[in-house]
């Protein structure tokens, strides 16, 4: 599971924490939404604490993804942004675990939609002015993927020396991970995860100048390839 960490910083009346850590952990970090699949997810919010967590739910459309002019919109009505989560307020009591729902309020159309949904604790009020500390919460961020309704995934890769390219020539991304180069049968070196939306080319920077295989997801199917 790809876990994306939203470090949140917030004064609260508490002494200063020596490090950070996730009271609670969710039980997925993407989700992908299809012309035939159902309309609604959901994910678990299970709780590591012994104490209560506020937890809100901050669902935000990504614009132009990929590209230079990549623009986080803030959704404030689920009905015009076509993505509900519910419930976006909520108390998770220690060691208890709670439904986090989202619903798909528009249909798949030609283009594809991600949106990026922030789950994350909150402080809840400051008890004494004269004593304020810093307070380190750590929550996650959803990957949430509308595939076109028709998808078409294409494009082109390859690798030149340590560096791998790879464009996107359809209307859907394109995941390139489980990366590996390896040198012997018994030796291989893991690769970072890169995903390439539509009109876009990314570059991954490899460990070394030697062949690289990846497990490529476009949406449709899993496909396994090595690029010398």
């Amino acid at each position: 599971m790809h876990r994306f960490l939203l470090t949140l910083v917030a004064l609260a009346a508490v002494s200063m924490a020596s490090d950070a850590k996730a009271e609670f952990i969710i039980t997925t970090a993407i989700l992908e939404f299809k012309q035939d699949s159902p309309r609604q997810q959901d994910i678990e919010l299970v709780s590591r604490s012994t104490e209560n967590d506020y937890v809100v739910a901050e669902v935000s459309e990504i614009v132009n993804p990929g590209s230079p002019d990549e623009i986080r919109k803030l959704i404030e009505d689920p009905a015009e942004g076509g993505l509900l989560v519910t419930p976006d307020k909520t108390i998770l009591t220690g060691g208890s675990r709670k439904v986090l729902r989202f619903v798909l309020l528009k249909e798949p159309d030609a283009k594809e939609r991600i949106y990026r949904v922030a789950v994350k604790p909150v402080v809840k009020g400051v008890e004494n002015d004269t004593k304020v500390g810093l307070k380190v919460l750590v929550g996650y961020e959803v990957l949430v993927i509308v595939r076109p309704s028709v998808m078409q995934p294409s494009y082109t890769a390859q690798r030149n020396g340590k560096t791998f390219t790879a464009t996107n020539n359809g209307n859907t991304n394109v995941l390139f991970q489980h990366g590996q180069q390896c040198s012997a049968a018994d030796k291989c070196e893991p690769t970072s995860v890169v995903r390439v939306y539509p009109g876009q080319t990314a570059q991954l920077e490899l460990p070394h100048d030697m062949p690289v295989s990846f497990s490529i997801w476009n949406g449709v199917e899993t496909t396994e390839k090595q690029f010398p």
